[in-house]
């Protein structure tokens, strides 16, 4: 009885101590520096639309070069309008991202998928 006990001890503190990397992070005020939206890639079957990727300084490691938006996301409309007035007005904004959604696009950079978008 007593080794049972230990054994899931033993095993409740691995499972505690592994790194978790990824989750919803903020990145830095910034401005937009110029936007690229496609015409299929990324398109999803009963959708409208298709991937928007932002170029912006984030100042994450994980996607410093900027973020992107997918189609999937449920708030695909609305947040395609934040970033095209936030572009066109200079507007400073600060992304929400998940740092282990990185767009498939770019072989070269790696963009963050966001989460959110908001002025500052």
């Amino acid at each position: 009885m007593k080794f049972k006990i230990m054994k899931y001890i033993l095993l409740l503190s691995l499972f505690l101590s592994l790194p978790v990397n990824a989750q919803i992070v903020s990145t830095k005020i910034g401005q937009i520096d110029k936007m690229f939206a496609y015409d299929d890639y990324g398109a999803v079957a009963g959708r409208n639309g298709s991937d928007i990727v932002v170029w912006t300084v984030t100042g994450l490691a994980a996607c410093e070069h900027g973020v992107w938006l997918t189609p999937a996301a449920p708030g695909y409309s609305t947040i395609t309008s934040f970033l095209l007035t936030a572009y066109t007005t200079k507007q400073k904004v600060r992304f929400q991202v998940y740092n282990d959604i990185i767009w498939k696009g770019s072989t070269k950079f790696n963009f963050c998928q966001i989460d959110s978008i908001s002025f500052e």
